[in-house]
């Protein structure tokens, strides 16, 4: 998500932009009065003028679009640091980073076992005299669906075998990130209803660790409501957010 002050140096950048063109305009409008023939040491033509107008409508839709990004941008970030939201998702990132540590023990004896049954089809392989055609066409299959079914009971884990750091670096990383994309959506699509967030104290985390409650904004009052979803895992746990107008 791009910061406020990255969507400011846009906006500035458009607007210099617009100036700048706006002033080419009006060189080439005057050069156009005498049709090219007089104050024109840039030697403008229709054809610069053309491309001047539609230059600067372009700037213009992107100055739009640019202040409009800095307007959400500035509502959401007046609606920061709700506590409710900020204690879900840290508890939602510390039984994730819990799942995932538990789960790797067991995906690296998986990986042992894989590994074990990779290396007797290499020797059956290299002993293919032993088998029949038909044998070694179903070892075969079998084999090929031994690693699409490891690769799938295992993907959750594996998912985070990139980049240059550690698994587990990593793991926390990404899930650290995920973290903050999560709140953002929340507050989104709370901003979208209630407008910049007044009044957050009738947000909860009620006791089953769902986030439920009112929020109101200046634009009005929302309902907030977790759902748990299902996934790979019941233990790592899935959910979704339904945000009502009320």
């Amino acid at each position: 998500m791009a910061s406020i002050e990255f969507i400011q140096k846009r906006v500035d950048g458009a607007k210099t932009k617009i100036e700048k063109l706006n002033k080419k305009l009006e060189r080439i409008e005057i050069a156009k009065a005498s049709n090219y023939e007089e104050n024109n040491p840039y030697c403008y033509s229709d054809y610069d003028l053309r491309y001047t107008v539609r230059d600067l409508e372009e700037a213009k839709a992107n100055l739009q679009k640019y202040e409009n990004q800095l307007a959400k941008e500035q509502e959401k970030a007046g609606s920061r640091n709700v506590k409710a939201i900020n204690d879900f998702l840290d508890k939602w990132l510390q039984n994730c980073i819990e799942y995932f540590d538990s789960e790797y023990p067991k995906y690296q004896a998986a990986l042992e076992e894989y590994f074990r049954k990779d290396r007797e089809y290499c020797q059956r392989f290299n002993n293919r005299s032993n088998q029949t055609p038909e044998e070694r066409k179903a070892d075969r299959k079998e084999h090929d669906k031994m690693k699409r079914d490891f690769r799938a009971a295992w993907a959750h884990v594996t998912q985070f075998d990139h980049g240059s750091l550690p698994w587990r670096e990593t793991m926390v990383k990404d899930l650290t990130k995920e973290r903050i994309r999560k709140y953002d959506d929340i507050i989104e699509r709370t901003n979208e209803i209630v407008g910049k967030i007044t009044d957050a104290s009738k947000l909860r985390v009620s006791p089953k660790g769902n986030l439920d409650g009112i929020v109101i904004g200046e634009k009005g009052t929302a309902k907030v409501q977790t759902i748990g979803a299902g996934g790979y895992n019941i233990q790592c746990f899935h959910f979704r957010t339904l945000i009502n107008p009320m």
